[in-house]
């Protein structure tokens, strides 16, 4: 990669961020819609593979029973890992070390 597609790739990455952290705030008080919200964003993004944790309808990729939790542990489980992901790319975002 040269820098003018690691620049883009940067911008790319500050715009999701920019959506999901909208869509967070805006869904605050549904996270089935949340989710559903963010499945789109995945989608728009082209599929991010560091994305794929907290994606609704994609198995979990670690060696998890969804069928020992209840729905809305289940939900509760996505959403964490959803705010654990934006926490992370806020912080990437924020270092000087990208340029």
């Amino acid at each position: 990669m040269n820098l003018d597609a690691n620049g883009w790739q940067f911008e790319k990455r500050k715009w999701r961020f920019g959506i999901l952290a909208c869509l967070k705030i805006k869904h605050q008080d549904d996270f089935e819609k949340l989710l559903n919200r963010i499945a789109g964003v995945y989608a728009d993004f082209n599929y991010p593979e560091d994305m794929d944790s907290f994606i609704n309808y994609l198995p979990p990729k670690v060696d998890f029973d969804l069928s020992k939790y209840s729905k809305e542990e289940n939900v509760l489980r996505l959403i964490n890992l959803f705010n654990d992901f934006l926490n992370k790319e806020h912080q990437y975002l924020q270092s000087d070390i990208n340029f």
